[in-house]
């Protein structure tokens, strides 16, 4: 493990001492509902108490296992080390369709004339088609796999995970979606690595993860978040800030952000000018130059 990252986990494992964190359910399942303006916050809050105690978890894990020992385990793998390409900025949007969410990201995208890709839960596309079409038929979007319900892969059987592939692939199928597909909570397994690659999908990680999730409606993140998600002390405030400064740390790359958190609507015109304006291009997923990046 590179010392920035064990740097990291120490940080978020001292606020954490015993890793004391509620687990996160086996399988948790998209809502009933379309989302009401009332539900929305409570679905986007209990998604983020999810990311965070896998995130801790998951920390905790690469710090206390030896490197060689992680890479047989094929358990993290969504965090890509390979340079991006330079200048070039790939926006992805987690855990769509979301009734409303998924028409304003759209917009924005004809708006400034960038492309995204949409990785979309299976059972959310199954409820939401005319969503999953509205992308589909989209000129800049592109649709991925995020499993059928979302569940974190390091808890569940291999027998589960592969259901939770082969459904979401049957799914997605009807769209013609390219083969990508994005572990819930970055976690991967080798048995459904195997299992991907039989169906021809292509891992996609994130070079920078916005963790909107953990910055709150005020665009703001408390000292314990930025801690877990990197967020150096100038940035806490300013959730654009924190993105902007992660992609030029990286010269670029695959950015992480949901459709679930209002945090991403409110604040992705202002992220896509600034990008711009600091000088990044944009590209889709499928573009050549992004194919080192993928597994």
């Amino acid at each position: 493990m590179n010392t920035p990252i064990r740097l990291l986990c120490t940080a978020a494992l001292a606020l954490a001492p015993g890793l004391a964190l509620p687990q996160p359910p086996a399988a948790p399942l998209p809502p009933a509902a379309p989302a009401s303006a009332a539900s929305a916050p409570s679905h986007a809050h209990a998604h983020g108490a999810d990311i965070r105690a896998a995130r801790v978890r998951g920390l905790a894990e690469q710090m206390n296992r030896p490197p060689d020992e992680l890479k047989q385990s094929c358990r993290f793998e969504s965090d890509i080390a390979t340079p991006p390409m330079a200048g070039t900025v790939a926006l992805s949007f987690d855990d769509g369709p979301e009734p409303g969410a998924t028409q304003a990201i759209l917009a924005l995208l004809d708006k400034h004339q960038v492309p995204a890709a949409f990785f979309l839960i299976g059972a959310k596309a199954e409820r939401h088609p005319e969503l999953a079409a509205l992308i589909k038929a989209h000129p800049l979007a592109l649709v991925g796999n995020h499993s059928w319900s979302h569940p974190n892969f390091h808890d569940i059987p291999v027998a589960r995970q592969a259901s939770e592939l082969s459904r979401s692939d049957t799914t997605l199928a009807a769209l013609e979606a390219p083969k990508l597909f994005r572990y819930p909570y970055g976690n991967a397994s080798c048995e459904s690595n195997a299992q991907l690659q039989q169906l021809g999908y292509r891992i996609v990680g994130w070079h920078v993860d916005s963790c909107d999730w953990a910055f709150d409606k005020t665009g703001s993140i408390d000292a314990h978040e930025a801690k877990i998600c990197g967020v150096e002390k100038a940035h806490r405030e300013h959730f654009v800030d924190h993105v902007v400064s992660a992609v030029k740390a990286r010269h670029g790359g695959i950015v992480l952000m949901h459709e679930i958190h209002p945090n991403t609507l409110a604040q992705l015109d202002t992220l896509i000018t600034r990008l711009r304006a600091e000088g990044f291009a944009f590209a889709p997923l499928t573009h050549p130059g992004f194919l080192t990046s993928l597994h």
